[in-house]
């Protein structure tokens, strides 16, 4: 179909693993029914954080969608180490560090600036926010002022990445483990560990400065990497097995559980990175669950999703609020429901053509080769080879 082949997500090499677009779909979808159903429940005089006090189990289901953001990074942790496990563990192409850096430097970048600078000047007050659009500009803002940026706080998920980025070449060394067995079980306790730390000690005890760093959410991207490992080692070939659909659904089912809201659950929220593993998994070698999530319909709004991440809200603030006074009188759920029902195609239609002009020509294309060209051009003897075929499948919203 042509408008799918025009919306495809582009690759240095073209290759690229159409059931992580398709997981990213449903992560984004979380992130867009939360921020929108929020919206209205916002304007209702109730936060997204109280949604607990909505006992109806759909509702608290929608109210789960933040952790969208989660499997995000879980995905990315995946797609950027790839290349350096497959280099390990079959002989690959080394990626180069310049190289590498450069690639997250012209993907990410533009697009993002962008969209920062848009929403910096819809605040209309310039001299009282110039602080945060700056250090919101270089990834420091939680750092700096130990919160949220008002410009635009969803990008605090985008610092936190940016932080992986940089310390993934050198976390990745524990794929020079040499064992299968004794580099698994160090890969599984980078996971466990992290997380039970943060759930039970960080998060509730540290101080505002780690809050929403990648400190407090590492573990989400060492499952990532342990996913890559899997990946490299040819674990996690598509088998087309029942079973791994059942498993798929019982992560699932143990994700929905946890993120409900219910009190004694959260005590079990540090095994969220594990249930991602396994949901991943499943996926992938499933029979169902992954003719699903390669369909193209959905890899290519997944394909979309850092223009999504990105300029969400901005639809939510200028074109569907009026959506609000049509839904006045229902019930909790149907309000709820009906007002997604209505946003998201909007969002969706919306998003399109800054997706085909603000990100899409910085997938490989006009875009990042101009940028490429102009950032290395004094160095231009001495460029390294690109990297290895997957390098460049980025995952999450950030790295489309």
């Amino acid at each position: 179909m042509w408008l799918t082949r025009r919306l495809s997500r582009s690759t240095s090499s073209g290759a690229f693993i159409p059931e992580v677009d398709g997981i990213r779909f449903l992560a984004i979808l979380g992130v867009l029914i939360v921020h929108t159903a929020g919206d209205l429940y916002f304007a209702n005089g109730v936060h997204i954080p109280d949604w607990s006090q909505h006992r109806g189990l759909i509702l608290r289901l929608m109210g789960g969608g933040w952790f969208g953001v989660q499997i995000f990074f879980v995905l990315s942790g995946f797609i950027v180490t790839l290349p350096f496990a497959r280099h390990e563990l079959q002989g690959g192409t080394a990626p180069d560090l310049k190289r590498f850096l450069l690639r997250r430097l012209t993907r990410i970048e533009p697009p993002y600036i962008v969209a920062l600078t848009a929403f910096y000047a819809a605040t209309l007050q310039p001299f009282q926010f110039l602080l945060h659009y700056l250090a919101g500009l270089f990834y420091s803002h939680q750092y700096v002022f130990q919160t949220l940026n008002p410009v635009a706080q969803f990008t605090w998920s985008l610092e936190v990445e940016i932080g992986f980025y940089l310390l993934a070449p050198w976390l990745t060394m524990v794929y020079r483990v040499r064992g299968h067995y004794l580099r698994w079980l160090l890969e599984l306790l980078l996971v466990v560990l992290p997380a039970y730390t943060a759930v039970h000690w960080l998060v509730p005890h540290g101080p505002a400065l780690i809050q929403n760093t990648l400190i407090v959410t590492i573990q989400y991207f060492f499952a990532g990497m342990f996913l890559a490992d899997l990946y490299a080692s040819g674990l996690l070939e598509r088998s087309a097995l029942w079973i791994w659909d059942l498993a798929a659904s019982a992560a699932a089912g143990g994700l929905a559980f946890i993120l409900c809201g219910m009190p004694y659950t959260w005590s079990y929220y540090w095994t969220t990175p594990m249930l991602i593993m396994l949901l991943f998994a499943g996926i992938v070698r499933g029979r169902f669950l992954n003719r699903i999530f390669r369909l193209p319909a959905i890899t290519v709004i997944g394909g979309m999703c850092y223009t999504l991440y990105l300029w969400h809200m901005a639809v939510i603030g200028m074109v569907t609020f009026r959506f609000k006074p049509w839904l006045a009188g229902l019930p909790d759920l149907s309000a709820t429901v009906a007002y997604c029902v209505l946003t998201i195609p909007v969002m969706l239609a919306f998003c399109v053509p800054i997706y085909l002009v603000l990100e899409k020509p910085f997938m490989n294309g006009p875009g990042s080769r101009f940028l490429e060209g102009l950032i290395t051009s004094p160095f231009r003897r001495n460029l390294p080879s690109p990297l290895c075929a997957t390098e460049t499948a980025a995952a999450d919203p950030a790295t489309g």
